[in-house]
């Protein structure tokens, strides 16, 4: 997150949509006293979150003051493509918290098996909740709305190329700056959407976050999911398509 009290903004980062890249670009603007990056205790909730990805209900609690100032500043949030987002959140995870998993040395049949494990035995609500490894497949609505009410002023989808980076910057009434690409998947993960048990828990687990892109005209051409190898022109295709039977799932809780 970045706030300017100067010039009155706050850029709230949802993770997996840019933020780092855009942070830093707008780091010389932060003027707070407290730099909203990193792991720290939280006295409140008694555990242990992180300050980086804060989801509004932790703003809320932990940041009373700086949450009130959402009400009167400018704000802006970059939001994606849910099953984009979770592809780059995995490539997240796996690389800091899971390194025996090597999804680069993986081909797809293999990526599919370790995903669809993962998504069945570790992924659950309890852990998007509370366990702050986990933050990247926290729902986009979680940094937009507070019950009823959508909370950042400017919303702004991701689409290929720098448009958004430009829409971003304007809508914060900034000058033009670079934005250099930081952090980038390491493994092109669409092949794994041939798993209907990975794209069943996408459409199920990011219901409300598909809905509520759908029904906003500037938000609803983002989705244009990424397709799976099968669904791909002959040319984009890999040498071997994973054959990949059908299969069910269920959001567990704990």
């Amino acid at each position: 997150m970045v706030i300017s009290h100067k010039l009155r903004f706050i850029f709230l980062h949802n993770p997996k949509c840019a933020g780092t890249s855009f942070r830093d670009a707008l780091k010389t603007y932060h003027d707070d006293h407290f730099n909203f990056w990193g792991i720290f205790y939280a006295p409140y909730f008694k555990n242990h979150i992180d300050h980086t990805h804060l989801r509004l209900w932790e703003m809320q609690a932990q940041f009373p003051k700086i949450f009130s100032c959402l009400a009167d500043y400018n704000s802006l949030i970059f939001v994606r493509d849910p099953y984009a987002r979770f592809l780059s959140a995995l490539n997240e995870h796996m690389k800091k918290f899971q390194p025996n998993i090597k999804l680069l040395e993986m081909d797809t049949i293999q990526r599919i098996g370790a995903i669809e494990a993962f998504i069945l035995n570790e992924l659950t609500i309890a852990r998007i909740t509370t366990d702050w490894r986990f933050i990247h497949f926290s729902p986009q609505l979680w940094y937009l709305r507070l019950g009823e009410h959508t909370i950042p002023r400017h919303i702004v989808a991701i689409r290929n190329g720098h448009d958004f980076i430009h829409q971003g910057l304007a809508c914060l009434g900034l000058p033009a700056l670079p934005v250099p690409h930081h952090n980038p998947s390491p493994v092109d993960l669409t092949g794994i959407l041939a798993s209907p048990v990975i794209t069943g828990f996408i459409h199920e687990f990011y219901r409300d976050d598909l809905a509520y892109f759908a029904a906003a005209p500037a938000l609803a051409p983002m989705l244009t999911t990424p397709r799976p190898p099968a669904e791909r022109p002959p040319a984009e295709r890999p040498l071997a398509e994973p054959a990949v039977p059908s299969a069910s799932f269920t959001i567990k809780v704990s």
